[in-house]
């Protein structure tokens, strides 16, 4: 008799976040102060860390939401003080750190968070990378014997794994043959991205093959629009499946909302955003990774779609309320009773 699948495994980018505090334009910024004055008269910037990039993210989010299945972050990092940040956030959520390899030659990749305070107290953030790492992750770094114990098993992000993001003529990106074969493994695949820009959206476009092979493509709008040339996300949703050949699509708009979930048995499902007090609001770093995680949540646990989508836009609201990317995630319950009040 075959063993019951369970666990979410997140393979791909394993990154650490440096968080600056929000700026405003004009704004003088004193990067170093606290190692010369008292914080009294010189106030400096003080950055934080947290770990970032969708496997750290949805892994550390699911293991916080606690569904009482394993997670499981297939990475790799450095050697180096970033890699220990790393380590000791999966640790002191309970997730193990022995599925993350280790590069004698790259250091731990990394992204600069810089939040800049624009018109009528909006945030946005601009993003510096160092590919580190996971630049040099590849298909020999994957261990799929180990991936197929579990229920899901989301990769990404694609257009961040230059070894993954290399065209393949069957799959489209080696990506692709990646997701094909662990389909064949009986697991659910998932794949989100990070957002093309003009510079690779050429890259971007060897992906619509590969969705084929994808049970669950959960991207926000920009991602959907740029891979079906639909503007409106709820068309772009359809098309994620009806013609690009994605089992389920998930579309989720940021701010503006709403989200939305199609397949080809539940049709369209739409989801309005949770309105988010402006004083519970610190940053919206990692929303997208705390939806994903969210939504991953429900269909591990076999909820309906359109629950599943409330509980994913209910995660990314709670998620609003710490500048990190998973410093204010809460409990399965916690969220439900979120979802109802």
């Amino acid at each position: 008799m075959a063993t019951k699948k369970t666990g979410i495994a997140l393979v791909g980018s394993t990154i650490v976040d440096e968080l600056a505090p929000v700026l405003s334009p004009g704004q003088l910024s004193y990067v170093d102060a606290q190692k010369f004055v008292d914080k009294e008269e010189l106030a400096g910037e003080e950055v934080r860390y947290s770990v970032g990039g969708m496997a750290t993210n949805v892994g550390v989010d699911l293991a916080k939401i606690d569904g009482g299945y394993p997670v499981a972050v297939f990475g790799k990092i450095g050697n180096d003080h970033r890699a220990d940040i790393i380590r000791r956030i999966l640790t002191d959520n309970h997730i193990p750190v022995d599925t993350l390899l280790v590069s004698a030659e790259y250091e731990t990749s990394c992204t600069e968070v810089l939040h800049i305070r624009i018109d009528q107290g909006r945030t946005e953030r601009i993003y510096r990378q160092t590919l580190g790492a996971m630049g040099s992750f590849n298909v020999e770094d994957i261990d799929f014997n180990r991936l197929a114990y579990f229920k899901i098993a989301m990769f990404g992000y694609g257009l961040l794994l230059p070894q993954l993001d290399k065209p393949d003529a069957e799959f489209g990106t080696v990506m692709g043959r990646v997701l094909a074969r662990v389909q064949k493994s009986g697991v659910l695949t998932a794949l989100d991205f990070v957002s093309p820009g003009p510079e690779n959206s050429f890259k971007f476009a060897r992906y619509r093959r590969t969705l084929a092979f994808v049970d669950i493509c959960c991207i926000n709008d920009d991602q959907a629009s740029a891979l079906t040339n639909y503007p409106d996300p709820r068309e772009a949703c359809v098309a994620l499946v009806e013609e690009l050949g994605a089992g389920l699509a998930v579309v989720h708009c940021g701010a503006q909302g709403p989200s939305y979930a199609f397949t080809k048995k539940n049709g369209l499902v739409t989801q309005p955003n949770f309105v988010v007090p402006e004083d519970e609001y610190k940053g919206n770093a990692g929303a997208g990774d705390a939806f994903s995680a969210g939504f991953l949540h429900g269909i591990h646990q076999d909820w309906d779609i359109g629950t599943c989508v409330k509980f994913a836009a209910a995660a990314a609201a709670i998620s609003l309320g710490d500048v990190s990317c998973t410093g204010a995630m809460q409990k399965e319950k916690y969220i439900l009773d979120y979802m109802h009040k």
